[in-house]
This record gives C-alpha cells, structure tokens and sequence, in this order.
C-alpha cells in the first residue's frame, strides 16, 4: 500500500499541474509516513522532510512550507495533534482528513490498459434517487473524465477491465450501492463504440 501512494504521489508530483499544491502533498506524506496506524511523531518532524526526499521533485518544497503547511492542516482539522498512552504528542489525520485523502486519490485514479483488448465491453450501470443528484453528476463527471463512452444517459462503456476504479468512485460519493456493472461479450451496432476507443 506504501508503494502504491508513493507511486501515485510522485506521478502527482511530476505533473506540474496547479492541483498540486503543498498542502495537499504534505498530507500524503503524513499518510505515506505513517501507514498503516496513520499517527506522525511531532518531536520527529524533519523525519517529514526525510519522506519528502523519497520524491523527485522534493527540492522544491522547503522545511518551513512543510512547518507552514503542517500547521495550516490543523487548522482546517484535517490532522489534529494528541497524546499517546505513554505522554508523546502525535499527529494524527482525522476523518476529514482521511476523506479527503480519498478524494486526492480520485483525482489520481487511472485506468491501465492491456496491450490487447479481450474483445469483452464493460457497461456500467445506474438508477440514482434523485436525492442524490450531486453523486449522480460527480459519478457522470469522473467516467467522462476516464473517457468511458456515454452509450446511455445512465449507462457508460469501458472496453477494458475498470471495475475497481468505477466502484471506487461510485462509492465515494455515496451512490455505489445504485451502480452495476456488467460485462458483455458484444454490444450491437458497436462501429461507432470501437472507433471511439480506436478499436478498429
């Protein structure tokens, strides 16, 4: 799971996009430091600054954005420092923080493709309330944002294995339990699905 995150974080990293902020990134160092009890020593801060070196692009982070940046996640309780059973002050993300850790990781998610398709389509599927038209529309944006192709206002195709990804999404934001996915051998009238995925 370490290996995971520093995969996903160094790919972030590496992006150069304006998502990437300090903020955000010393959060998952905090996340990546303490895997998996998720607790971070204070007295141990610079061992932060230790993790952050792991990354390719750490040099552009000093010690005092970490310090800045540390404090300013308290503030916005996404961390919170407490005491352990022996006296020793730690760091410990909270449950906003662990939320919005997953929404990071959202924002990361890719979907790998096999060097051959298995001929096979993968329909996802959904009939959400309308009470949850906010999930509705976050779940729409994200397959969009995965090029899934719309082959039904509430049914979206993949030619490749995306199960876990969809579902990750799906319950993120509270609308997994109204999402199927099926996977279909042949879709009829497929020409214009295949050209859109450059499969012929």
């Amino acid at each position: 799971m370490k290996k995971e995150y520093f995969s996903r974080i160094r790919e972030f990293l590496d992006s150069g996009t304006k998502e990437a902020q300090i903020t955000q990134v010393v959060l998952c160092v905090l996340a990546v430091a303490s895997i998996p009890v998720l607790v971070f020593v204070v007295a141990a801060m610079g061992n932060a600054v230790q993790v952050f070196k792991q990354f390719e692009r750490s040099k552009h982070f000093s010690k005092e954005q970490i310090r800045n940046s540390i404090n300013h996640l308290r503030k916005q309780k996404l961390i919170e420092y407490v005491s352990d059973k022996n006296g020793k002050i730690i760091v410990k993300i909270t449950t906003k923080g662990k939320t919005r850790l997953r929404a990071f990781d959202i924002e990361l998610i890719e979907i790998k493709k096999p060097k051959r398709w298995d001929g096979k389509w993968r329909l996802v599927m959904f009939d959400i309330p309308v009470r949850f038209t906010k999930g509705r529309e976050a779940l729409r944006f994200h397959l969009k944002n995965l090029d899934f192709f719309q082959f039904q206002k509430s049914a979206w195709i993949y030619p490749y294995p995306c199960e876990d990804e969809a579902m990750f999404i799906a319950d993120f934001f509270g609308v997994g339990k109204y999402v199927e996915i099926l996977v279909v051998d042949s879709v009829l009238r497929d020409e214009k699905i295949k050209k859109y995925f450059n499969l012929v």
